[in-house]
């Protein structure tokens, strides 16, 4: 998985695409089994996976912009999963970063039950009314939204403890034109010795 995140959009995105557009023809096939208007079904997933290309493409892009690159929403990631803070990581960058994704987690504490009433409500009355094939999709959609949940406090605990890793640390900021991740010094820490000064114009009198 880490692999694929670190793809350059040009390589990414034609993946995206074809996952999406097979995921989307491949349930509409299942829920509805007639082989009538397959065509249409096929032109509809090929609209339906430009358009989710393009939305993702624009939000991964302007991710990995925000955070520094693919290496940084990688490494960001593997934080999420683990908890582990990597000792080069750019507190600047780092922090905002992770707060976002901290708010969206927390978003999904209310937003995963209410997918999942909808859902199933849906899939109750397609069971009924077009294709049993719609218990399944219930059943799978539960084991998403029950994964989800345990996904997303496991993300809240590793989130909270390496955001408190990260302010520990000195706060690192890079200015314009350098590159994302560059510790740069703080104000106050250079120093020289006396006598190492360069001799002011007034000086040499």
């Amino acid at each position: 998985m880490d692999r694929i995140r670190r793809l350059p959009l040009p390589a990414l995105l034609p993946i995206l695409f074809v996952v999406v557009g097979g995921l989307y023809f491949l349930f509409g096939l299942a829920g509805n089994p007639s082989r009538e208007h397959v065509v249409a079904r096929l032109i509809g997933a090929l609209f339906y996976a430009t358009g989710m290309t393009v939305v993702f493409g624009i939000l991964i892009a302007v991710r990995r912009r925000k955070a520094g690159g693919a290496d940084a929403v990688t490494a960001m990631q593997r934080t999420i999963r683990t908890g582990d803070v990597p000792a080069d990581a750019d507190t600047a960058t780092w922090i905002p970063e992770l707060e976002r994704y901290r708010v969206r987690y927390r978003r999904n504490r209310w937003a995963v039950p209410i997918m999942f009433v909808v859902f199933a409500a849906l899939c109750v009355t397609l069971a009924f009314s077009v294709s049993p094939v719609w218990w399944l999709f219930l059943v799978l959609f539960a084991g998403l939204c029950a994964y989800s949940v345990w996904e997303t406090r496991r993300a809240l605990r590793n989130l909270d403890s390496s955001l408190d890793e990260l302010r520990r640390r000195p706060i690192t900021s890079a200015p314009a034109g350098s590159a994302p991740g560059t510790p740069q010094p703080t104000a106050g820490a250079t120093w020289t010795l006396p006598g190492d000064e360069a001799p002011r114009p007034n000086d040499a009198s």
